[in-house]
């Protein structure tokens, strides 16, 4: 008897229910989409609201939250990658230290903000704490 073919998957805990992915009605991705152009970062409050309008759990929406900055977070360094391919900044120009790591991404504004996307501080109001918000 063979042993069977390994999988590129984890193996989760035997035992353990997990829920069946969540298949957003359109409706619920257009709220969605739209909070998170207003704002990267969820308040308690907001997450609250959103979870009982959209009839999803608090989790649900964090968790959305969460892989939607993963996805903005890889489209930027795309473009940020082709405008630098054409030309448009030097070589060294995105090449961060470790510090300026977490500020080439910072969720709220960047100069570059009308070429890819990002809100500019005419964008968007001021946020009234320098730290962002965790959900």
């Amino acid at each position: 008897m063979r042993p069977p073919k390994p999988t590129n998957r984890r193996s989760r805990k035997p035992g353990l229910d997990r829920k069946p992915r969540q298949a957003y009605s359109a409706k619920q991705l257009e709220r969605l989409e739209s909070e998170f152009k207003i704002d990267k970062y969820l308040s308690v409050s907001k997450r609250m609201e959103l979870s009982k309008a959209l009839n999803l759990t608090e989790v649900q929406i964090k968790t959305w939250f969460q892989n939607r900055r993963t996805k903005w977070k890889k489209q930027l360094t795309t473009r940020l990658k082709m405008a630098q391919r054409q030309g448009l900044f030097p070589p060294h120009y995105f090449a961060p230290s470790a510090q300026q790591y977490s500020a080439l991404f910072s969720p709220y504004y960047s100069p570059l903000g009308c070429m890819f996307g990002v809100p500019t501080i005419e964008d968007s109001a001021v946020p009234s704490t320098d730290a962002p918000r965790r959900s």
